[in-house]
């Protein structure tokens, strides 16, 4: 038997080996990534915690063994020992490597950086420093050249991954709009001889607009933008000219679209446009089928923006398992339809943990694509259904068949419901009742700058489709039906990075935490049923980078049973709470502000041992049936 599995081992190094040569040798050149050959680029949010965040070369083996092309880890760019490492490791194994790289740069508080910070329409400064800076460009500059410089001895560090998501606190858009910060209005009066008065942040641009020169302005700003890449550009050029810079998001903002877009690509280094738009279904309620049909669309509407531009270009969808609705065979089968209708695809690989079964999951479908996409069966996409649970619906649709309100029916009675902000994609059950009109008011609101539609899709207890509709930014508007059939029926919630809120109820209603309720801000009471029998339960709550969450726990009399808090270190937190005496009762949860950090985003899931609805209100709280 020790013979046996010592050949054995043998003979599966030597494969590997093989493959490894194989892949070396016969990998495709750069050149004919995304125009030739698919790119299928993998950003690692999931196997480098393994390792403390950095990448290690099993890290590449595997990646490279999923079918992956190209290598992005999510952090280490500014390790230029391990940039070159990781470099090795991907010539070896025959893929290809692109740092991933913060396009902005935090600014620090003080004399150091004042005047040199982001400064939005609004006059809202933001604790970045503008792209108009000395320092943002220096920083910028000194990391892409060293790159290129690795790329020029090594072809298998193809380029660069930046994100211009903003990450700043208080963040406003990605990066980057106008700046209207003093370094800019300086050079502009400058160039046009007029005297700068000392302006407040949030005068500037009135400012302008009350001379009549702010498209001017506008101009102005853009192409020194313009003249900042351009030097960027040649001077890449003059170590490796095939050097590609890779933008995150796209299509992009003015910054990303009138300035890289013309000035970053190339004949020989097309700029390749990463998509975030289409990470996962459209609608968590959607279907697979008609969900990548749709994302389809959104694509082909983001190609549009770089073919108008008319400039070389590689467009690359992208796919994010944290995404509701994005499961392994969806995002798996989503990916091969990016890759049929653009360039290639991305995946940001976020969400699982590299232990546990879901990324088996994901990693399998993710494989599976991969072999489809190197084989050029592009229309796989369009095969079957293979994973039970097509729509996100299902898992509620059998949860919702056993739920009933805890207090007495209060069907057709309106009740003024406490503003909780929710954000993201939401589901919601309503308790009707046959023949009792109901109406449920939903509340649009703006975050920062951002203006979204509010979209709400409503289903009968079969998940029949009743009706849709969308509310405007900054309005209110009505959910109104009357029901068929008593039962449970479900309404699903969306307005993108916009908040929103329910403000008032007819029926009783509460949230679904099958995949997680999503909240911004504080919630100062939640509502939910703990049967009878069940000893202790888990609340967890989730924040994210610099936002961070508080959850404290309320037993039926209100006092504070359990408390836990998320940290900048740790995203998750499990709260476990002792029932005691106390089952067969409603008790309560609140959201809130943690020591450390930023409260903003969090996302709140139940303990599977309880009914999986948080109620607004004490009185529209739910139970199972028979507990």
């Amino acid at each position: 038997m020790k013979t046996l599995t010592v050949v054995m081992l043998l003979a599966w190094g030597g494969m590997l080996i093989g493959n490894a040569r194989c892949l070396g040798a016969d990998a495709p050149s750069r050149e004919t990534l995304g125009r030739q050959v698919k790119l299928r680029i993998l950003v690692d949010k999931v196997m480098q915690p393994e390792e403390g965040w950095t990448t290690q070369e099993w890290m590449v083996k595997e990646t490279a063994g999923a079918g992956f092309n190209v290598l992005s880890p999510r952090r280490g760019y500014e390790n230029l020992d391990e940039v070159r490492q990781v470099a090795e490791w991907c010539r070896k194994y025959g893929i290809y490597y692109m740092p991933w790289m913060r396009g902005s740069l935090s600014a620090p508080d003080g004399p150091q950086a004042d005047g040199k910070r982001l400064v939005r329409a609004s006059g809202k400064e933001q604790a970045l420093y503008s792209p108009n800076a000395d320092e943002f460009w220096e920083w910028t500059q000194r990391y892409i050249l060293e790159y290129a410089r690795i790329s020029a001895r090594n072809r298998n560090l193809m380029g660069v991954f930046l994100d211009y998501e903003n990450y700043a606190p208080g963040k406003a858009g990605d990066c980057y709009d106008l700046s209207y910060d003093e370094i800019i209005l300086g050079k502009f009066a400058k160039a046009r001889s007029i005297a700068l008065p000392r302006l407040e942040p949030a005068r500037r641009k009135v400012w302008l607009d009350e001379l009549g020169l702010h498209e001017e302005f506008r101009t102005f700003q853009i192409n020194h933008w313009r003249e900042r890449c351009r030097a960027l550009r040649r001077a890449v050029d003059a170590i490796d000219p095939t050097f590609q810079l890779c933008i995150y998001p796209a299509p992009g903002t003015p910054f990303v679209v009138e300035a890289c877009y013309p000035e970053w690509s190339s004949k020989r280094a097309p700029i390749i446009l990463a998509d975030p738009w289409v990470y996962g279904r459209p609608s968590r309620f959607m279907p697979q089928r008609e969900a990548l049909e749709e994302n389809r669309r959104k694509l082909l509407r983001g190609r549009e923006v770089p073919e108008k531009a008319g400039i070389p270009f590689i467009y690359v969808g992208g796919v994010d398992p944290v995404v509701t609705g994005a499961d392994p065979e969806f995002s798996g089968k989503n990916a091969v339809m990016l890759s049929d209708t653009a360039h290639g695809y991305w995946v940001f690989y976020e969400g699982p943990t590299y232990t546990k079964q879901d990324h088996r999951d994901y990693w399998k479908w993710f494989t599976w694509a991969n072999n489809a996409i190197a084989a050029a069966n592009l229309k796989a996409w369009h095969e079957p259904r293979q994973t039970p649970g097509d729509s996100p619906l299902a898992a509620l649709r059998s949860e919702a068949g056993q739920l009933r309100a805890v207090e007495p029916a209060t069907h057709g009675v309106k009740v003024e419901i406490p503003a909780v902000r929710l954000r993201g994609e939401n589901r919601m059950v309503l308790s009707c009742k046959a023949g009792t009109p109901v109406e449920v008011v939903l509340g649009n609101h703006p975050v920062s700058e951002t203006l979204s539609l509010l979209v709400w899709e409503l289903y009968s207890p079969t998940l029949a489709k009743i009706a849709g509709g969308t509310i405007p930014a900054r309005q209110a508007g009505a959910v109104r039906f009357t029901p068929k059939s008593d039962g449970i029926y479900i309404l699903g919630t969306s307005a993108g990075r916009c908040a929103y809120s329910v403000t008032s109820a007819n029926i009783p209603i509460g949230l679904f935490t099958g995949d997680g309720v999503s909240l911004i801000h504080e919630a100062r009471r939640l509502y939910f049923h703990v049967p009878a029998g069940v000893r202790e339960f888990t609340v967890v709550g989730r924040g994210g980078g610099g936002e961070t969450v508080r959850v404290n726990v309320f037993d039926p009399r209100g006092n504070r049973a359990a408390t836990g808090q998320t940290t900048l270190q740790q995203s998750r937190i499990e709260v476990t709470v002792p029932v005691g005496a106390d089952g067969g009762k409603r008790w309560s949860v609140e959201v809130t502000r943690a020591d450390a950090g930023t409260l903003e985003d969090s996302r709140i899931w139940l303990d599977p041992k309880l009914p999986p609805i948080l109620s607004l209100v004490q009185e529209h709280a739910f139970q199972r049936s028979g507990h």
